[in-house]
């Protein structure tokens, strides 16, 4: 009788076994990637998803442009995705709408789930704090570098092995490649009105400057140093024929029709499927300080319905710490520069064509403090539309550099201002 009980007894357990792992926890997170770091995470997922019979997780990725504002209305509409993705910049505009990781409904998720803030870089991680509270858990670091055409530098006499980096050898570069017909150079990947801002914010930064004083009470670009850097950025397109308006280097460079391109460390699995006998070097230096335009992809819990279970919220950090402790993937398909301190001695990726061949010059970069981030303040969206609609005119030849300064000015601080 007790062997019958004792058998009954585990047929029983096996049974809800099989239940629950015929009936996993499903999970939904949506992101803001495409193209090779849209790939690199579906790569990532997978293989969580085959490993964990337990949670499953169903991944919705791309909408860059309106992906913060879907965000918080699937918040606001009890309906958010149980993970997501937050620039560093864009925490004080989300924090109503995240998760609190160390003060859930459910408690400390960062003590549940055995997250070490000491194995992350520690400038992302800081990143994820605000009035007191951690909401962020830092992926990468991201950002723009220079990519050029070996075969157009050889050609026209340059040096294939070493691309300009002061101002002087930029110039002479562009002009001789100008002069033998290919377009000499893209500033801002595929001249979409953000990338033209984020261009002319490289420009302003390596001459010392800044966008806004330290509280946020007005802007202090527009000045004898911004004018300088947007009329750089103008006569690109412009006077110095080294582009033209409204065109795509991302093309332009695949089509071996580009001598030199700023473009982010996503470009890569393009320009590998290019063909193009390609190199990448840090920005160039060519204002003083060799900063370059850069930003942080950070994971979250979006805020959850209330009433959401505690399996629910660790089933999130599962995905999340697997997320980081498989970010050599991130790294090396992706391109991001990953801030999970293990991961970036990762063997395979050290030894991966990526970082021989790009990835190791954007973590210099970035381990340098060279890569400067976007403005961080609750109304950055707003700030950087009002920066961006005038930098498009300027560069289009509608207004002039300065028309675009003042414009943008008094708008900025008419924000700033509340009115």
């Amino acid at each position: 009788m007790r062997r019958w009980w004792i058998l009954a007894v585990l047929g029983v357990a096996l049974l809800g076994l099989q239940v629950w792992a015929a009936n996993p926890i499903k999970l939904t997170f949506q992101t803001l990637f495409h193209e090779a770091d849209a790939q690199a995470m579906e790569q990532i997922i997978n293989m969580f998803n085959q490993t964990h019979d337990d949670i499953q997780v169903e991944l919705i990725q791309g909408g860059w442009t309106q992906y913060y504002a879907q965000l918080r209305l699937s918040v606001i509409s009890g309906e958010p995705p149980q993970l997501g993705v937050c620039h560093t910049n864009k925490l004080v505009e989300m924090a109503d709408y995240l998760t609190p990781l160390d003060d859930s409904p459910v408690g400390d998720l960062l003590e549940m789930a055995g997250i070490d803030p000491d194995n992350y870089v520690g400038a992302n991680w800081a990143a994820g704090e605000l009035n007191g509270h951690h909401y962020l858990i830092p992926l990468d670091t991201h950002g723009w570098g220079l990519w050029y055409n070996k075969d157009i530098f050889a050609e026209v006499g340059l040096d294939p092995e070493n691309p300009p980096q002061t101002l002087n050898e930029f110039i002479d570069a562009c002009e001789r490649i100008k002069a033998a017909g290919y377009y000499a150079f893209h500033p801002a990947e595929d001249s979409a009105p953000r990338k033209l801002r984020r261009a002319w914010y490289v420009f302003f930064w390596q001459m010392g400057g800044e966008l806004f004083d330290e509280g946020y009470t007005h802007a202090t670009f527009n000045n004898p140093a911004g004018l300088w850097a947007l009329q750089f950025l103008v006569n690109i397109f412009n006077d110095y024929g080294w582009n033209e308006p409204g065109t795509n280097g991302y093309s332009q460079f695949a089509a071996g029709e580009l001598g030199m391109l700023v473009a982010g460390n996503w470009y890569y699995g393009t320009a590998v499927n290019s063909g193009v006998n390609w190199g990448y070097a840090p920005m160039p230096n060519c204002f003083g300080i060799p900063y370059t335009w850069g930003n942080s992809h950070q994971l979250v819990i979006p805020l959850q319905p209330a009433g959401t279970s505690k399996d629910v919220y660790l089933a999130a950090m599962e995905v999340l710490k697997f997320i980081s402790e498989n970010s050599h993937i991130w790294t090396m398909y992706g391109g991001h520069i990953t801030a999970y301190k293990p991961e970036a001695e990762n063997p395979e990726l050290l030894a991966s064509e990526y970082w021989t061949k790009s990835g190791q010059w954007l973590n210099e970069m970035a381990q340098q403090g060279l890569v400067h981030f976007p403005i961080n303040h609750p109304k950055g969206s707003e700030l950087e539309h009002a920066i961006q609609a005038q930098i498009e005119l300027a560069v289009n030849g509608e207004i002039t550099p300065q028309e675009a300064l003042d414009r943008a000015e008094e708008e900025c601080n008419r924000i700033l201002s509340g009115g």
